[in-house]
């Protein structure tokens, strides 16, 4: 579990840093194209916008809950964040209705079943 909730924090770090740039660099919004590869082909700048700024908030998220599970009483926590990151990728792959999608909607599900796995 130690190692878990280890890749919990840096996953989180890494959203932010990357996110972050994206969001907050100069004309870098585009960029993210690269990186989110499972949206689809045809996404407005808005569509882009908001994605980039949810998965900066879900780091967000991961970073704190994942420090805080490293203390005994919080790491309910962990497991909160990652029912709303559940809940995030079932409303993306709902509302585009893409392949990609429904792949990322289905590893994040794996990341909560893995801390069932893990906790039990």
């Amino acid at each position: 579990m130690f190692i878990f909730k280890i890749i919990i924090v840096v996953f989180g770090l890494i959203e932010i840093m990357t996110n972050g740039y994206y969001l907050f660099g100069k004309d870098k919004i585009m960029k993210a194209k690269l990186q989110h590869r499972e949206l689809p082909e045809e996404i407005t700048i808005l569509q882009l916008k908001v994605k980039v700024m949810l998965m900066f908030l879900s780091g967000c998220l991961f970073l704190i809950t994942g420090i805080a599970s490293f203390f005994e009483e919080k790491e309910y926590l962990l497991f909160l964040s990652l029912i709303f990151f559940n809940f995030y990728a079932l409303c993306e792959a709902l509302y585009y209705r893409y392949w990609k999608i429904f792949g990322f909607f289905i590893v994040s599900i794996f990341m909560t079943l893995i801390y069932i796995f893990l906790r039990s």
